[in-house]
């Protein structure tokens, strides 16, 4: 597979230079000269989290994941999202745990959010296995840089001794995964890592500060991967005891796009419902149907305080997220939407 070129450094001036476009062999879109200026908030990261205590620790790894078929259709084992910044200032100081589905746009978000466990899930064992890999890399890679360098063709042999070396039982299973993705990974990895916002790299590959404290809640085993079904009966309600167990509130829930595929159910609102949670937890989701999306990417980018979701996701005539969006199409809502192509949604947003 041809490599796509490292894209040139863009002059201070420029809004928004992103991955998919060097990858893709497009343009970015004209960025908006009223947006030219704008910068992502400066992150600031708690002290990092002390590792767990062993009986703490073997909470959390009692976590309860469920088996489900190998799906049929493509694996997302790479993300197509680029702009998690333009929410770093609702994200800073959520703190919690983090319950995050698809791959590594997980880390950039729980950084931001000062998050003290990361639990991370997916219908798909192929993501789970790729956490679980990066994982081991990230415990091997003091820097970035260097965890990147896992996947370069020349470093390939000494990639595959740490995962042999890793003592798990199922490094065989990494190794074919690592096979299988390596080019793929080594191309996208090098773009998240030159994500680039103004003067800024906004991605947990790209700010140092992000990568270390993603990389301190690994080696302080504060993350896991399961695998498991936003509808299922067992991953949501174990990573909710868990969290329970440990006395930490469950802030924030990455769904990605993955509402967009199925009817709201009973077990899916009784697993949300089962999170212990506060008046700052809140799903964080993309949309994309009649949303304004953010430069750089094709995205809408949403969160939803939890409480209001239940709340209305109970309520009649809510059978899905398109339902639940609508509220933010009205005409008095949408005026408000933040031009940054993200929303949040609380109580203030009338039913209509």
């Amino acid at each position: 597979m041809a490599r796509a070129a490292a894209p040139s450094a863009p002059p201070p001036s420029a809004h928004v230079v992103t991955a998919p476009w060097a990858a893709q062999g497009g343009r970015p879109p004209p960025a908006d000269p009223k947006l030219a200026s704008w910068q992502p908030p400066a992150l600031t990261f708690p002290a990092q989290p002390a590792a767990l205590p062993p009986d703490q620790l073997a909470i959390l790894n009692a976590t309860k994941g469920e088996q489900i078929p190998e799906p049929k259709w493509a694996r997302f084992v790479l993300s197509n999202e680029w702009r998690h910044d333009v929410m770093y200032a609702r994200l800073q100081g959520l703190g919690g745990a983090f319950i995050g589905v698809a791959t590594d746009q997980n880390y950039t978000m729980a950084a931001a959010a000062g998050s003290e466990l990361l639990f991370l899930m997916d219908y798909d064992n192929e993501v789970v296995n790729v956490h679980r890999m990066y994982h081991l890399f990230i415990k091997a890679a003091p820097t970035a840089e260097e965890f990147r360098a896992f996947f370069a063709q020349k470093n390939a042999v000494a990639a595959v001794a740490v995962l042999n070396q890793s003592g798990l039982p199922d490094a065989a299973k990494l190794v074919q995964i690592y096979n299988r993705y390596r080019d793929r990974m080594a191309n996208y990895l090098f773009h998240v890592a030159n994500t680039r916002v103004g003067a800024r790299k906004t991605t947990w590959l790209g700010d140092p500060t992000a990568y270390a404290y993603v990389r301190g809640l690994v080696q302080a085993g504060r993350v896991i991967a399961r695998q498991g079904d936003l509808n299922g009966a067992t991953t949501l309600k174990s990573i909710g005891d868990t969290a329970r167990a440990l006395k930490v509130p469950v802030r924030a829930i990455y769904t990605s796009n993955a509402e967009g595929f199925f009817k709201y159910t009973p077990a899916f609102r009784d697993n949300f419902r089962s999170l212990p949670h506060d008046e700052k937890s809140v799903i964080i989701r993309t949309y994309k149907r009649g949303m304004p999306v953010t430069i750089g990417c094709t995205w809408h980018y949403n969160l939803h305080q939890l409480d209001d979701f239940l709340s209305r996701a109970d309520a009649p005539g809510y059978p899905d997220v398109n339902r639940i969006m609508d509220d933010l199409r009205a005409p008095a809502v949408k005026a408000k939407l933040e031009t940054l192509g993200t929303s949040y949604y609380d109580g203030t947003v009338p039913r209509h």
